[in-house]
């Protein structure tokens, strides 16, 4: 088991990279077990690894598949994914010979998420007239650093070497502190939503279901708590609009209601939206969406009371009211609960945790233009993207922001293909909170 302290390196790829060779040319044994068969190493096998007198860890992993076929490949992508998240450092292997294949690309979107440092480990690099050609194939890999080498001839592991104990020297002590302030974050969650559509119910549900109650204590408004809970090690705070153990008697249209719910907005990291599946979506339910957005939140919706939905025709006729309902705010994360038969109570929790973490996701100018050029050479993409130049992320608190800037005035993008663009760097980096998209138009230089 590794500790907040050590200083990960994790060797992955696709199978029959030559990963377990190179883990044995670093450890200098045979301890990993190799083979000209691909999937043969199923479990992750970490040593301590030490060279020009840097310690850190070094573990070989088993070949990871982007769409497994079977339960292995499967568990081999859990087992990988989990640990990529330990990771101060990922070498990603791909292999020369092959050359670059989709498969690596969507490899290394995949382990982009992980906010681990990557490298590039262009392996079976068999002479030097190679290095040039190795570095030219994989060019469209982005500003990602790259290492051609050959593991089977032991060659260029000092420049790969070097590259790993600097990042250690460099990053490791904030890298985990970063870990650590990750583990540590305490996660508000504003619980809102018209007068009786279960608030108080969910709440209460959660709090006698919940055996490690902490806190509660009055939030900055009428009728506002602050419910503090420890969740998965995670200190959570539900901001409960209704008061706890009672309903709110204020109108959704007063004054007192707006003010609580407001300052409930205002103060939480993510906003649980939650509508009564009974009534549908009505204008209110659409007000407090459209007060979230403006406010620059991370939010998802919950449906109440499905538990008191029986027919499956009914539920399939719901799920297309809602994505005609709620089309305006593209693509969103719900679910749907039920605190009488207790489904799905602490999924939420689960899931609005996973958004706000998503949201502090912070992308490299270099990659974000790396996924510029993809989608202008997609046939399906590049129809909006050849009229943007480059993209850069912007700082901001609550979400991912983005700024692509364009060359061509002739071209104004509609909310429709703001909408499309934002879908599309969600997907292409695994996004999944709310994110914000913003163009910019730039003369072409002469």
């Amino acid at each position: 088991m590794t500790k907040k302290s050590d200083f990960l390196v994790l060797l992955a790829g696709r199978p029959n990279v030559g990963k377990s060779t190179i883990f044995n040319k670093i450890m200098g044994t045979g301890i990993a077990h190799t083979s000209k068969n691909a999937g043969t190493t199923i479990d992750i096998n970490i040593k301590a690894a030490s060279y020009m007198g840097t310690d850190f860890l070094i573990a070989d992993s088993g070949g990871f598949n982007i769409d497994p076929d079977n339960e292995i490949e499967k568990k081999i992508k859990e087992i990988v994914s989990k640990y990529a998240e330990k990771s101060g450092l990922i070498l990603l292997v791909v292999d020369y010979k092959t050359g670059l294949i989709p498969e690596d690309m969507e490899i290394y979107r995949h382990f982009i998420k992980s906010r681990a440092k990557i490298f590039l480990v262009i392996n079976k690099v068999d002479s030097i007239k190679d290095v040039e050609n190795s570095l030219s194939e994989f060019s469209r890999m982005g500003g990602i650093k790259k290492f051609p080498l050959s593991a089977e001839n032991s060659l260029w592991f000092d420049e790969l070497l070097d590259a790993v104990t600097q990042e250690k020297k460099s990053a490791g002590v904030i890298f985990n502190k970063q870990k650590q302030k990750a583990n540590e974050e305490t996660i508000k969650i504003a619980v809102v939503g018209k007068p009786n559509s279960g608030k108080s119910t969910y709440i209460n549900t959660v709090l006698k279901e919940n055996l490690v109650f902490v806190n509660e204590k009055p939030g900055t408004t009428r009728d506002s708590i602050d419910i503090e809970i420890n969740y998965k090690n995670k200190k959570i705070i539900l901001i409960d609009t209704a008061g706890i153990r009672k309903r709110s008697k204020l109108n959704f249209n007063s004054e007192g209601f707006q003010k609580q719910t407001l300052s409930a907005i205002k103060r939480a990291d993510i906003v649980a939206i939650f509508i009564d599946i009974l009534e549908g979506i009505t204008h209110e339910d659409l007000s407090l969406l459209k007060l979230a957005n403006t406010e620059k939140k991370q939010f998802l919706i919950a449906f109440t009371k499905w538990d008191l939905i029986n027919d499956e025709d009914k539920k399939i006729s719901l799920n297309k009211e809602i994505e005609r309902g709620l089309k305006e705010f593209g693509s969103f994360p719900y679910l749907f609960i039920s605190s009488i038969k207790t489904k799905n109570i602490y999924k939420l929790i689960d899931l609005c945790a996973e958004i706000y973490l998503s949201s502090l996701v912070r992308i490299k100018t270099a990659e974000i233009n790396r996924f510029i050029t993809e989608c202008k050479n997609d046939p399906k993409t590049g129809r909006l993207f050849r009229y943007i130049t480059y993209g850069v992320q912007k700082k901001e608190h609550n979400m991912p922001a983005f700024i692509f800037f364009a060359d061509n005035k002739g071209k104004v993008f509609t909310i429709k293909d703001i909408k499309y663009i934002r879908d599309t760097i969600k997907t292409y980096f695994a996004i999944k909170s709310n994110v914000e998209v913003l163009m910019e138009y730039k003369k072409k230089r002469r």
